[in-house]
């Protein structure tokens, strides 16, 4: 069934595997169980303009429940750009929100990926739509919240006001590799010769349609994706022993240059750039404290030794030289590499060691401050009357050369010999390197109370704005040729679901009223509900249209029977969320 499922209506086999369709599979199971075998499938299965309609029933029901989550938070980040759909030429907004909640949990929703309707993608045009975009969940930018966005000028201009913009460190790293190989003012011509040589024999071999020859997929190089340079030559020397049946004469003399011990060595240095990449992509956990470290650990890497290449030294020159200044770090990042117990102690940058800690105690005192605002007219007013009381004391007795008493509420008054701060900076506590950072301030926040309230705020933000790299990812899967009618609300509310469901599930589980209400929707055997549908919004399958000529227009306005299994709840498979991202 699975094989005439895939075949018949062009499916991936791999959509079996999807926790949506087998979600699908358990009700039907179950109502199949209830109802019999006697039932046709067809009246269980809703007609697709009814699934059309109920996408906008689900979305509005799961943004109210995000609004509810977003309307409390004082403190949270966001990441947002655009991209443009290559079949539809629309171009879109994705903004994303990342928060840490009150069980010091790391949450990421998509808030949306609406098309963009301004006509122009100035500063002032992309900070109105996105200001637009946080209104409808209550949320507004201002001097305490960060946003994260590529490096791009026009999106430097446009947050640079009334909030707190941070670089993507995956676009700053990306960049360097990418005019390592490609700017000719680089100097590495021997390394800009052989990316020229491997990526002209993929595009060949995939022009010619004997991709399916080789036992691995050639990646081509794209420069909208995360380190494309290391997947291309990664994947052609996976390879390297099988081109030469495949290639055409004048290509096997370009595979002959190139020179498979210089590929392999610079693969193996190109690994670590991948690696640092993923790490700082991750979506579960904190990333933004791992920016200094990673960043001098590559440094250190780029170092030239007497066993390198020839043809890698001069890669190494270059990227050495452009990291200290080019990936761009901000005082967040070494406030945020102090609040791990691990990095706090600045081994990897010593001389950046202080600097860093004035920067944490400068956060710590203003946290102490607004902290202390209330109270502070009610010390005053206590100082001042136990001082008046000392006065009169003073001046009616023969005993004023002995110092006065110490109140009790003086004693209240006096500062402990070591702050908070200073018993963080002291503490030599260690944590497991795979430990969530979360659960150490969780645990230490009756410790040091005024820190965590800053590694909430601080730790919440990314490092990259893969989130929203990998909602473009998804967008392109959704807009295919084959579903060039979908509307860009639709397509937004799709996405929505997708990115959100899971988690909202978690947070908001469903009542028992309404496991029983779609249980008993499910085994209903009563006349089926019409209703009048259009076909503008439907997500109709293009392939199929000539097999449909026959039908005439009065058919296709036919009533159509409804079913809640319309609404069937489908949950997203995390599994696949942290891999890195076609953009």
């Amino acid at each position: 069934a699975c094989v005439e499922y895939c075949a018949v209506d062009v499916r991936l086999f791999e959509n079996v595997a999807g926790t949506g369709f087998q979600n699908l599979a358990k009700q039907l199971i179950y109502a199949g169980a209830t109802l019999g075998t006697s039932i046709n499938v067809s009246e269980l299965l809703p007609h697709p303009s009814t699934i059309s309609l109920n996408v906008e029933h689900v979305y509005l029901n799961l943004k109210k429940q995000l609004i509810s989550l977003c309307v409390p938070l004082e403190c949270f980040c966001i990441t947002c750009d655009f991209w443009t759909a290559k079949i539809t030429g629309i171009h879109y907004g994705g903004i994303s929100l990342h928060y840490i909640d009150e069980q010091s949990q790391l949450r990421v929703f998509t808030l949306s990926c609406q098309a963009y309707d301004f006509e122009t993608q100035d500063a002032i045009n992309l900070r109105s739509f996105v200001n637009k975009v946080l209104q409808e969940y209550g949320l507004y930018l201002n001097d305490d919240v960060f946003i994260v966005t590529d490096n791009e000028n026009k999106m430097k201009c446009a947050f640079k006001d009334d909030c707190k913009g941070i670089g993507c460190s995956a676009h700053y790293l990306n960049k360097i590799l990418q005019l390592a190989f490609t700017n000719n003012n680089a100097n590495c011509n021997s390394a800009q010769s052989l990316f020229k040589l491997v990526r002209g024999i993929i595009t060949n071999i995939r022009q010619s349609r004997k991709q399916s020859l080789l036992s691995i997929y050639l990646v081509n190089y794209s420069d909208t994706r995360f380190s494309g340079i290391y997947l291309m030559f990664n994947s052609f020397m996976k390879v390297y022993y099988e081109l030469p049946q495949i290639l055409s004469d004048e290509q096997k003399r370009n595979y002959l240059k190139v020179d498979r011990d210089s590929l392999e060595s610079l693969c193996i240095y190109l690994k670590k750039f991948f690696d640092v990449i993923e790490k700082l992509s991750c979506e579960k956990t904190p990333t933004i404290h791992l920016v200094i470290p990673y960043k001098q650990l590559l440094i250190n890497l780029s170092v030239i030794n007497d066993n390198d290449d020839q043809l890698i030294i001069p890669v190494k020159k270059y990227i050495a030289k452009e990291l200290p200044d080019y990936w761009v770090v901000n005082d967040v990042h070494f406030i945020a590499t102090m609040l791990h117990p691990n990095l706090k102690s600045f081994n990897h940058t010593p001389h950046q060691r202080y600097h860093a800690e004035a920067l944490l105690k400068s956060e710590f005192d203003k946290y102490q401050e607004l902290q202390q605002q209330p109270s502070s007219s009610n010390n005053n007013n206590k100082r001042q009357q136990i001082q008046q009381h000392k006065n009169t004391q003073l001046a009616s007795s023969l005993d004023d050369i002995f110092d006065s008493p110490t109140s009790p509420d003086e004693l209240k008054d006096e500062k402990p010999t070591k702050t908070e701060f200073d018993r963080y900076i002291e503490d030599n506590t260690k944590i497991d390197k795979d430990m969530n950072i979360l659960i150490y301030w969780k645990n230490n926040k009756s410790s040091y109370p005024t820190l965590a309230k800053i590694a909430k705020r601080i730790l919440s933000i990314p490092a990259t704005n893969t989130s929203v790299e990998r909602l473009f990812s998804d967008s392109g899967n959704t807009i295919t040729n084959r579903r060039t009618r979908l509307q860009t609300s639709k397509v937004n509310q799709l996405l929505f679901i997708r990115r959100n469901l899971s988690v909202l599930r978690e947070l908001f589980p469903p009542s028992i009223e309404e496991i029983k209400k779609r249980k008993n929707s499910n085994t209903s055997t009563t006349p089926m509900k019409k209703r009048k549908y259009s076909t503008e919004d439907d997500d109709k399958d293009l392939s199929q249209e000539d097999d449909n000529n026959d039908v005439s227009q009065e058919d296709e306005n036919n009533d159509v029977s409804q079913d809640d299994l319309g609404n069937v709840i489908f949950e997203v498979d995390d599994e696949k969320e942290n891999n890195i991202c076609d953009d």
